[in-house]
C-alpha cells in the first residue's frame, strides 16, 4: 500500500496549493511556467534535469509532473519511465516538447505520459490543461481517501491502520525505540445495541472514538478496526512503564457516562497491549498478541488492561482447539443429557429431575460441564446447543410418559445468550407441540447473571413461560448480585441454594447462617426452596429443620442417562428414606 500515509496529508495540501514538479533545462521556460501557474495558486518545484526531477517527486509527491522531452543526462521519456517504475503511477505526467513527430508522441504515451504540450508554449492552453488535470487528481484522491477512512468515526480504518502499523514498526526498528500497540474493545457493547438500538450504538462508538482521540498525542494513531474495537499505536516510548501510564489514563477516560438521546449509559473498555520488539518484531505478530491480551483482559472481568505474555498464546491455542472440538462434537452428536433426580425431602418422593449436559469425547471420555460450558457460551454455540437440549428433553419426557412415568418435571438451564439471540418461547412452543406435552412438565433455571445481562428481555420471556405452565428457578442463589431485589421483582417460583453453602452445613457456621437466612427470605416471599449438593444425613436434617422442601445430590443419585432414570424411578420411588 504505497504512499497511503502521504495520501492523507497531500490531499488536503493539494486542495489549498497543489504542487507541480517542473523539469526543464531552460531557466527561461521554468521562469515563465512558474509565473503562469503560481498566479493560479500552484506551488512549483523546479528541476533542471531528469535526476533532479526524480528526487523532487520522491520528496514532494506532487499532483502533477511537467517534463521537458529533451534534457541533458537522461531525457524526459526516460525520466518518466523511471518515475513510474518507482511506483508513482498515480501522479500524472505531461511532456513539454518541441518534437512534433509521430514517434515522439507515441513514445510519450508508452512511458506513461497522459498528455503533451508543444513548444512554443501557448500559456493559456498550459494553464487550463494543468488546472483540469490537477482537479481530476484531487477528485480521484478524495475518492481513494474514502477507502481508508471509517465512515462512522472518520478515523483511519483497518486498511490504513495496517499501513500505519507497518510504518511504525519500520521507524521503531530504525531508531531502536519501543512502541506500544493497544487494542481497545468497548465492554458490553452488544447490550447497548440490544437495549437502545443500533443508532444509539453508533453514537456510543463515535463518543468513545472522540474520548480516545482527545487523550492521545497528535503523533499517535487511533483507528477503528470495526464493530466496537479500536486500535492505538504509541511510538517512541521508553518501555512498559510508559505503556502502563497511557493505558491507565485510557481506562480512566473511558470509564464514562455517555448520553444517548434521552438515555444515559455507562461505558468502559478492555485493553490488550503488545510492546515492540519484546512481543513481536513485525506488525502481524504484534496485532495477534495484542488481540490475545485484550481477550485475557475481558476474561479478567473487563474494564482493565492486560499486557501480552507468551503463555497467553498457549492458552489461546488451547481455547481455539476446544472451540473447534466443541463445534465438531455438536455436528457429530457427542453431547448427551443426564438427569439428576429432585426429591421432596419431607414426603420422600422423587418429584422431577434436572437436565444436565455432558460431552462424550471419543478419545477423552466423559467431560463434565464445568470444563466446557463457559466456552460453549462464549463462542455462541450455546444457542444451537440450547435448542437441541430443549428438543431432546421434550422427546425424553414423551418416552418416559409412554413407559408409564407420568407427571415428570424436568428443569432446563438457560444461558444469557439464549435470551439475547434466540426466541426461547417459540423454541419451547414447537418442541412441546411436536411431543404432545405441556408446560407443567418443564421448569427453566436461570442464574442471577442472566438477569443482570438481560434485565428487560428476561422478565418478559419468563412471564410468557410461566403463562405456559412452567416454573422458574433461580439457580446458584447467593453467589450473584442484589439477590433480594430480583426475588422481589422477577417472576421466580423456586430458589436453589448453591452447593457451595450446602457442603458446609452444619459444621461451618458461616454457611449455616447463610442457608438459614436464605430459608427465612424465601419463606417471607412465599417461594419454594431447593438445595443442591446434598451428600449426607446431617445436611439433610438441617435442611428439613429450616423448611427446605426439595433437594438433589449424591445422597440420592448422581446425574444418570434417561434410560437409567426410568429404572431408578421404578426402584426408588417407594423405597426412599
Amino acid at each position: 500500500m504505497s504512499n497511503v500515509v502521504s495520501l492523507f496529508s497531500d490531499t488536503q495540501k493539494y486542495e489549498e496549493r497543489p504542487i507541480v514538479v517542473l523539469a526543464d533545462d531552460d531557466p527561461s521556460i521554468r521562469l515563465m511556467v512558474r509565473h503562469v501557474l503560481e498566479s493560479e495558486d500552484f506551488d512549483i518545484v523546479e528541476a533542471s534535469d531528469g535526476l533532479e526531477a526524480i528526487k523532487a517527486v520522491e520528496k514532494h509527491h506532487p499532483a502533477l509532473i511537467l517534463l521537458d522531452a529533451v534534457m541533458p543526462g537522461i531525457d524526459g521519456f526516460t525520466t518518466c519511465q523511471q518515475i513510474k517504475d518507482k511506483g508513482h503511477t498515480d501522479i500524472p505526467v505531461m511532456m513539454i516538447t518541441g518534437l512534433d513527430d509521430d514517434a515522439s508522441v507515441e513514445r510519450a504515451y508508452e512511458v506513461g505520459a497522459i498528455d503533451f504540450i508543444t513548444k512554443p508554449i501557448k500559456w493559456a492552453v498550459l494553464k487550463h490543461r494543468v488546472k483540469s488535470v490537477v482537479a481530476k487528481v484531487i477528485a480521484e484522491r478524495k475518492v481513494q481517501l474514502l477507502a481508508y477512512r471509517d465512515s462512522l468515526t472518520s478515523l483511519p480504518n483497518r486498511l490504513l491502520f495496517a499501513d500505519r502499523l507497518e510504518q511504525a514498526v519500520i521507524r521503531s526498528e530504525r531508531s531502536r525505540t519501543s512502541m506500544a500497540l493497544m487494542l481497545v474493545d468497548i465492554d458490553d457493547f452488544k447490550l447497548v445495541n440490544d437495549s437502545f438500538g443500533h443508532e444509539a450504538g453508533d453514537k456510543l462508538i463515535k463518543a468513545v472514538g472522540d474520548l480516545i482521540s482527545k487523550s492521545l498525542r497528535r503523533a499517535d494513531t487511533i483507528a477503528r478496526l470495526g464493530g466496537d474495537e479500536f486500535a492505538v499505536i504509541i511510538e517512541g516510548i521508553e518501555g512498559a512503564d510508559d505503556a502502563i501510564s497511557i493505558a491507565d489514563n485510557l481506562t480512566t477516560i473511558l470509564e464514562h457516562n455517555v448520553r444517548l438521546d434521552d438515555q444515559e449509559t455507562y461505558t468502559s473498555a478492555s485493553i490488550g497491549i503488545a510492546i515492540y520488539p519484546e512481543d513481536g518484531s513485525d506488525a502481524r505478530t504484534l496485532l495477534k498478541n495484542a488481540d490475545t491480551a485484550m481477550f485475557r483482559a475481558k476474561e479478567n472481568g473487563r474494564h482493565c488492561f492486560q499486557f501480552y505474555k507468551p503463555e497467553m498464546s498457549v492458552s489461546a491455542m488451547e481455547r481455539l482447539d476446544l472451540e473447534n472440538s466443541l463445534k465438531a462434537a455438536f455436528e457429530n452428536d457427542e453431547f448427551l443429557i443426564y438427569y439428576q433426580p429432585v426429591v421432596d425431602i419431607h414426603k420422600n418422593e422423587v418429584t422431577g429431575v434436572e437436565a444436565l449436559l455432558r460431552w462424550q469425547h471419543p478419545e477423552k471420555g466423559m467431560i463434565q460441564p464445568s470444563d466446557f460450558v463457559s466456552v460453549v457460551e462464549d463462542c455462541g454455540l450455546i444457542v444451537a446447543l440450547g435448542e437441541w437440549v430443549i428438543n431432546s428433553v421434550c422427546k425424553q419426557i414423551k418416552v418416559w410418559r409412554d413407559a408409564g412415568l407420568n407427571d415428570q418435571n424436568v428443569s432446563i438451564n438457560l444461558a444469557p445468550r439464549q435470551f439475547k439471540e434466540q426466541d426461547i418461547v417459540a423454541v419451547f412452543t414447537q418442541a412441546m407441540a411436536e411431543n404432545g406435552i405441556d408446560g407443567s412438565s418443564l421448569s427453566v433455571e436461570i442464574t442471577e447473571r442472566t438477569l443482570i445481562d438481560n434485565i428487560g428481555e428476561v422478565e418478559g420471556v419468563l412471564k410468557k413461560l410461566r403463562n405456559m405452565g412452567m416454573k422458574v428457578m433461580l439457580d446458584d442463589f447467593g453467589t450473584g448480585y442484589a439477590s433480594l431485589a430480583y426475588l422481589k421483582e422477577f417472576p421466580v417460583d423456586v430458589v436453589k441454594i448453591d452447593r457451595a453453602f450446602v457442603s458446609g452445613i452444619p459444621d461451618n457456621k458461616d454457611d449455616s447462617t447463610i442457608v438459614d437466612a436464605i430459608a427465612g427470605l424465601t419463606r417471607g416471599l412465599k417461594l419454594i426452596l431447593l438445595a443442591e449438593g446434598v451428600e449426607n444425613d446431617r445436611q439433610l436434617e438441617v435442611l428439613k429443620s429450616i423448611g427446605c422442601q426439595y433437594a438433589q445430590g449424591y445422597y440420592w443419585s448422581k446425574a444418570i442417562p434417561g434410560n437409567e432414570y426410568e429404572q431408578f424411578y421404578m426402584n426408588q420411588i417407594y423405597n426412599l428414606g
